[in-house]
């Protein structure tokens, strides 16, 4: 009976959460993924396309969308961003040369709505790396601070070295309806 119990509880507590991952190529988007999923990166591949992982932390069952970020597939974020409960934009901290690119990116989603109110937390990975931006050179180089109608933060994080991964999990879990 218990047992039953249990479970019936998990089905009625369990919350849902719809995420995409997007970020331009090369920031680390399906590294982050694999140790969300995980607990540990594994040797990843450039996506083609899109990778989809789903999988539970705590009472959180969560659906990630893993968006290639190839120019290429950039014009696709918006279909899936319309429609998700969270949006993780992940940002190479290491790549200075690339933040104009990123930020360009972004502002198109933000611009037509396709973000609108969801939560979005911006993760600087490869602060294992040095030189790297910091919080607030990456806020001003996105211009994060013009950003009113999308809820948003920044989490410096290390994908690859499993650095500042439990604080994505947390605001993740937060997010969870």
């Amino acid at each position: 009976m218990g047992a039953v119990l249990t479970r019936l509880l998990e089905i009625f507590w369990t919350k849902k959460l719809d995420i995409v991952v997007i970020g331009l190529e090369n920031s680390g988007k399906t590294t982050l993924l694999s140790v969300l999923a995980h607990g540990e990166p594994v040797e990843t591949v450039p996506t083609i396309g899109l990778n989809v992982k789903v999988f539970k932390k705590g009472q959180v069952n969560m659906k990630c969308w893993d968006i290639g970020g190839q120019e290429q597939y950039r014009s696709e974020w918006s279909r899936y961003t319309k429609g998700c409960d969270v949006v993780l934009f992940v940002v190479d901290a290491a790549a200075p040369q690339k933040l104009g690119a990123a930020k360009k990116e972004l502002h198109k989603l933000l611009d037509d709505g396709s973000i609108g109110t969801t939560p979005m937390l911006v993760c600087a990975n490869k602060i294992d790396l040095t030189p790297h931006v910091g919080e607030a050179e990456l806020i001003d180089k996105l211009q994060l601070n013009y950003v009113m109608e999308t809820p948003w933060m920044v989490l410096p994080i290390s994908a690859l070295k499993c650095t500042n991964v439990e604080q994505v999990v947390e605001w993740l879990t937060a997010q969870g309806k």
